[in-house]
């Protein structure tokens, strides 16, 4: 004994996005000169398909936004309402090649080496494997200072000491028997 199915039409549930030039075009034709309570019926009405002729065949639904427009290029062969409304189903269109692809190819690129990974930071004794990365890293956070900077700092050193306190000044007498004082 054979079931057999019986399908039944299914209602397709339009979805509605921004409306597009083209679109605003077409309402603003049945609502010209209406106030805004006035123009909401007609507009369910437009909606519904129910105030245009439906034999005309340059009356169409955009692709994208969802709402009727009027075709007015020479061929009849659009999609779209206007190019934003192109635009955003191109979008969409790359968005789901992308995700398809993604589904398809799950493998993962590796991550490009940079040269920062390089540098072993989460040992005891951090260190650079390449001294070559060391150097192109390493300049934007050491400076190298010449032999006269270097001078500076060790005279500044002398005078302050460690601690960046100065030292007191002492008087020494150079007459040869305060000298053991110190």
């Amino acid at each position: 004994m054979h079931a057999t199915k019986t399908s039944e039409p299914k209602a397709t549930e339009t979805t509605y996005k921004d409306p597009g030039a083209g679109a605003i075009e077409f309402v603003r034709q049945y609502t010209e000169g209406l106030t805004r309570t006035a123009a909401l019926p007609v507009i369910d009405r437009l909606l519904k398909g129910e105030l245009h002729d439906q034999t005309d065949k340059r009356i169409k639904r955009c692709d994208y936004c969802g709402y009727y427009w009027r075709d007015e290029s020479k061929r009849n062969t659009k999609k779209t309402c206007s190019d934003e409304c192109k635009t955003g189903i191109k979008t969409m269109q790359r968005r789901e090649q992308r995700a398809r692809k993604e589904l398809l190819n799950p493998v993962k690129k590796p991550r490009k080496h940079r040269l920062e990974d390089d540098y072993l930071w989460w040992l005891e004794y951090p260190f650079w494997i390449q001294g070559y990365s060391m150097l192109k890293v390493g300049w934007k956070f050491e400076k190298p200072t010449g032999t006269a900077a270097m001078d500076y700092i060790e005279a500044k050193n002398g005078i302050y000491g460690k601690g960046n306190r100065k030292k007191g000044i002492k008087i020494v007498n150079y007459n040869g028997d305060e000298g053991e004082e110190f």
